[in-house]
């Protein structure tokens, strides 16, 4: 049997990515995973690759689509797409899922929320990939999905318990589809190493938000993620499961992996506290015995040790940042990006939302990372519920203090909602009226990132050119992440040696080609 899966995830209501366009996430790969171990014949494709050429969805049995919320418009097209040519079924998944009412507005069959492996491999064994209808009767056992029963009522199913260690770690994601996506060969492609989060504190938003806006039952974890309740509590994957994904990767081709989780710092402090969860996002302290062989193991794999290959991390709770976790990041990882959350500069603000980590643990952790060699990435968020004009101030100031401390990027984004979070009913509320427009924050981290791209300059960098700007000049990726880099001379697919002379903006900068390593092989090169 044949299925197709596309990955709709970050395509917006263009069906084309605008932002994050070299990555690659974890989620499509997983199902696609299950499918292989369940027997089937599976094919990946990205969003833009069906809606360009629709014909590359017949003949396959059922559609499988991941899509975050944003990307409703495409999801709900390649539907369309699909209807034209078959009656097989749909099942659409990822975050999108969080929001049941989701499904009839895309006109999908099932839509799968929380962890993916099991809820697909009982679809698999219902037969339901081999069905031109879908049987209620059936899919009322099953947890973990939504579906539209005759009659046209929806009917959202109970929630599956969250997987143990030892169960999750039957499921493989799948290797072999990575060549799916046109740019795998120099986009980040994302390796799950940690699934769900340690923070289980709740937040306090009683005297912020009127109590309608509070949720019914409290939900643990920060007010504005729905981590948790999606995944929940922090579980980490083997060494030698992580290892041969990553090697299984680079030998298909890819040359940039990234280390995936809500929190890498968690990594191996599940398996302190076993058989308890972690529930914990303090105690205990960073399993760095763990971290340590993990990444020895992943480095040492030759093509990392010659550097053509890249390896990072990527998130971390600055408040388990301590010259122990340092010390071995800075030996694995030197030269790479950490990114930070930071969200706010107003303590009390972050006590309410219920953040695990303080403004000054924040500081402190990119003035660590930084000095053992590796580049803090920090993230803000503006247009929080209880900000307020000094929470903005403190925020700028804050925003300026964590650039002095040595972070490279300050990534801010735009408080959004999200269906399963504590903040969930302020969905479709005028929450946000008092928001300025621009926002000061947006406005100071852009001139903050114009700053720290200049301390940039005559720094020697490794590029993997992807392509050429505006029909003429090449334009590349940093191997180890970073500003896009538009460079003197160079060919699609050479990897290259480069030193930055110039800024152009808060997002590229200008690099002058020292030597040519190697041309990387690849067969989608021509297509990205």
């Amino acid at each position: 049997m044949d299925v197709v899966v596309v990955d709709a995830l970050a395509h917006g209501r263009y069906a084309r990515r605008q932002v994050t366009v070299d990555v690659i996430g974890a989620g499509p790969r997983t199902v696609a995973g299950v499918l292989e171990q369940k027997g089937l014949n599976v094919d990946l494709y990205i969003a833009e690759d069906v809606v360009e050429n629709p014909s590359r969805l017949r003949g396959y049995s059922a559609l499988l689509v991941s899509g975050m919320s944003v990307d409703e418009p495409t999801v709900a097209r390649i539907v369309r797409l699909w209807r034209r040519n078959s009656r097989g079924p749909v099942i659409v998944g990822g975050p999108i899922a969080a929001d049941p009412e989701f499904l009839v507005r895309v006109r999908g069959d099932v839509g799968v929320y929380g962890e993916a492996e099991p809820v697909i491999e009982k679809l698999v064994e219902t037969g339901i990939f081999e069905q031109q209808r879908l049987d209620p009767r059936t899919l009322e056992r099953l947890c973990g999905i939504v579906y539209v029963e005759n009659g046209g009522r929806l009917r959202v199913n109970r929630r599956c318990p969250i997987m143990p260690r030892r169960v999750w770690e039957r499921y493989r994601p799948s290797t072999r589809v990575i060549r799916g996506y046109p740019l795998y060969w120099a986009a980040r492609v994302y390796v799950e190493v940690v699934r769900g989060c340690s923070n289980y504190s709740f937040p306090r938003l009683d005297g912020i938000l009127p109590p309608e806006l509070l949720p019914e039952k409290p939900i643990p974890g920060c007010a504005y993620c729905s981590v948790i309740p999606l995944y929940g509590y922090a579980r980490s994957r083997s060494i030698d499961h992580v290892y041969e994904e990553v090697k299984e990767l680079i030998d298909q081709g890819v040359h940039r992996i990234v280390l995936s989780g809500p929190d890498f710092l968690d990594y191996g402090r599940d398996w302190l506290v076993e058989p308890s969860p972690l529930l914990d996002p303090r105690n205990p302290p960073p399993n760095t015995k763990a971290i340590a062989e993990l990444l020895r193991r992943i480095t040492a794999i030759p093509e990392v040790s010659s550097g053509e290959v890249s390896v990072m991390v990527e998130n971390i709770k600055p408040n388990l940042v301590n010259d122990e976790v340092v010390l071995v990041l800075g030996r694995y990882l030197r030269g790479t990006p950490v990114h930070i959350g930071a969200e706010t500069g107003d303590n009390k603000l972050l006590e309410a939302l219920g953040r695990s980590a303080t403004v000054y643990e924040v500081v402190k952790a990119v003035r660590l990372l930084r000095r053992h060699g590796l580049r803090p990435y920090v993230y803000i968020m503006y247009c929080l519920p209880g900000e307020t004009s000094r929470t903005i101030r403190q925020t700028v100031e804050y925003m300026e203090k964590l650039y002095n401390a040595g972070a490279e990027k300050i990534t801010v984004y735009k408080f959004t909602p999200l269906p399963l979070s504590y903040l969930h009913k302020l969905a479709g509320t005028n929450y946000d009226t008092k928001c300025p427009n621009p926002h000061p924050v947006r406005l100071r981290a852009e001139e903050i990132n114009k700053r720290a791209k200049r301390r940039l300059i005559g720094l020697r960098i490794r590029v993997i050119i992807v392509g050429y700007y505006r029909g003429r000049r090449p334009l590349g990726y940093p191997l180890k992440h970073g500003p896009v880099v538009l460079l003197d001379r160079g060919s699609i697919g050479d990897l290259v040696d480069a030193r930055i002379v110039d800024v152009i903006s808060d997002r590229m900068v200008e690099a002058t080609v020292i030597k040519r390593i190697k041309t990387l092989a690849g067969e989608s090169m021509e297509r990205s």
